[in-house]
């Protein structure tokens, strides 16, 4: 089965840059996250994850999150910025 994020791995160099999370934006609709280590703060305007390496902080309107597995996630609604701290 093809998996996007194999792909993108396979054409780096530098394999240490995905081993910390991966993020994808889908027009501002939709988050798909891979990676994250437990949910922070939830919100219909706020959602904070931790990452290996930091905090990713999504803001927005009509923020809604999905637990795909125990390390993937997705966010839909109206994404006005994505953060890492």
């Amino acid at each position: 089965m093809f998996n996007f994020f194999d792909e993108i791995k396979n054409s780096l160099k530098n394999q240490k840059l995905t081993e910390r999370y991966n993020i994808i934006n889908m027009s501002g609709r939709i988050l798909y996250i891979e990676g994250h280590l437990g949910i922070c703060r939830l919100s219909k305007e706020q959602i904070t994850f931790k990452v290996k390496g930091g905090i990713i902080t999504v803001q927005g309107s009509d923020l809604l999150l999905f637990e795909l597995t125990d390390k993937t996630i997705k966010i839909t609604g109206e994404i006005k910025t994505v953060e890492a701290m």
